[in-house]
């Protein structure tokens, strides 16, 4: 089985899955040749990779598509660029110089996965690298996710990533960020940044995340780690704010890590178990995290908890780098336990500057390293 383990001493998820042995892969420049590979891939029973060169990708006439009944992984990663007259030959890791946008018109991308009954192979579906704006999803019709809609309808074990992505200026019923939902799985959001999403018709302006089961020794199926989640807006739905909302069902916990929540309206995060239709409770925690208000029916429990302000180079402009003087500065879990978040940040800088991390998606680099090269 190609699922991912578990750590004990962290309850993180381990990203061991090996890279799948045989893949496709596609080289996109255009917004076209975008919808073409995706719907290549969709059709695809082997393990599939899409790789957008840098630039802007707007999308038309409905949002960008991925529809499988097929089961083999899929990766959406931005970054790539030519080199020696070879497309897509190497990645800047930048989320902001690769951009799908929807105009304000569409959702962004929707990527499902559903299956025949009884499928048994493991999958991975995974956007890695790029920043995901200005989508629309509209409420009359319920459309969850404005900016990224992942749902894996599948009874074999699959995976939802978001690594390394800004996700922005979104509006959708129910997730203005993102809707992430696995039948049967685990979900993760790393080294990413949230902000100024919305649900202005409900809730969880962010993200909504739902896990209904995990496979046995999986803890935690839902890992939001190293990222930030600010400005979220939305109506709110009695305890139900502008945060993250997590349906977690019994035996799913989900693990919040060296994240912090800005300015979210209502709440930051709401938790809700799934005993009410049958399926019970998960739990959650949060570590080296700066969470708020928390909402719904399930408590969350809070280790090395941060407080205060996280001291923002200018966070109502949406620059969520920590100033120098920052109290967070050096205050993450270290060393962070989740590859590749130990490399690289969002800037694609080292992560661990000063001898421990930072918590969010951005490490506080310093003036020293502003000024290696000898500038004045």
């Amino acid at each position: 089985m190609r699922v991912a383990l578990v750590s004990t001493a962290t309850c993180a998820l381990a990203l061991a899955l090996a890279a799948p042995a045989s893949a496709a892969s596609w080289c996109v420049r255009d917004h076209v040749e975008l919808q073409q590979a995706l719907t290549a891939a969709a059709a695809s029973p082997g393990d599939d990779e899409i790789r957008l060169r840098e630039g802007v990708y707007t999308t038309f006439n409905g949002p960008f598509l991925y529809s499988a009944q097929t089961t083999g992984w899929l990766t959406v990663s931005g970054g790539w660029y030519t080199v020696d007259g070879n497309d897509c030959a190497q990645r800047r890791m930048d989320a902001s110089r690769t951009i799908l946008d929807g105009a304000g018109q569409h959702q962004v991308l929707r990527i499902y996965l559903i299956p025949p009954a009884g499928t048994t192979q493991e999958t991975r579906l995974a956007v890695v690298n790029l920043s995901v704006r200005n989508g629309y999803g509209d409420s009359a019709t319920f459309q969850r996710g404005g900016g990224i809609d992942m749902g894996a309808y599948s009874d074999a074990f699959t995976e939802l990533w978001l690594d390394n992505v800004i996700v922005a200026n979104n509006e959708g019923y129910f997730g203005g960020g993102a809707n992430l939902y696995a039948n049967y799985g685990a979900v993760r959001v790393a080294n990413s940044l949230f902000d100024d999403n919305s649900a202005s018709a409900s809730a969880f302006g962010q993200a909504a995340i739902t896990v209904n089961a995990t496979a046995e020794g999986v803890s935690p199926a839902v890992l939001v780690a190293n990222s930030t989640f600010a400005r979220g807006r939305c109506a709110g739905q009695g305890w139900r704010g502008c945060g993250i909302g997590a349906g977690l069902a019994g035996g799913v916990h989900m693990d919040v890590v060296n994240s912090l929540f800005f300015d979210n309206a209502i709440s930051d995060l709401n938790l809700e178990g799934a005993a009410v239709i049958g399926l019970g409770d998960g739990s959650a925690s949060a570590d080296y995290s700066l969470v708020g208000i928390v909402g719904g029916n399930l408590p969350l429990a809070r280790n090395h908890e941060l407080a205060g302000d996280p001291l923002f180079v200018d966070a109502a402009n949406g620059d969520f780098h920590l100033r120098d003087e920052s109290p967070f500065i050096n205050q993450a879990l270290a060393p962070v336990p989740f590859p590749p978040l130990n490399v690289l940040d969002l800037d694609a800088l080292p992560r661990d500057r000063f001898g421990a991390p930072d918590p969010g998606p951005y490490e506080n680099q310093g003036w020293d390293f502003l000024f290696a090269d000898g500038y004045d």
